[in-house]
């Protein structure tokens, strides 16, 4: 298992994170999915599909909690109901 983002290392309670606060998408997904569902190459894989909001600056990807709370709720499929 990799370890943790420093700056996730020093503050590893989302709540203690805004919902605005940018971050990498290998902090993004260490401090929002902790037990590995999802991995940075899982959110980069979601950006590039179009389904993730992120910023580009020098190269770098980053997003936040709110863009991946978005992302997850629009993926949400209702329950199929039974004729």
């Amino acid at each position: 298992m990799k370890p943790k983002p420093r700056r996730v290392a020093a503050r590893d309670n989302p709540d203690l994170w805004s919902d605005t606060e940018e971050m990498t998408l290998e902090e993004a997904a260490a401090l929002l999915f902790p037990s590995g569902l999802y991995t940075a190459s899982t959110l980069r894989t979601c950006y590039r599909q179009k389904k993730l909001e992120v910023t580009l600056v020098a190269r770098k990807l980053t997003t936040t909690k709110k863009a991946v709370r978005e992302m997850l709720e629009a993926a949400r499929k209702p329950a199929r109901s039974r004729p």
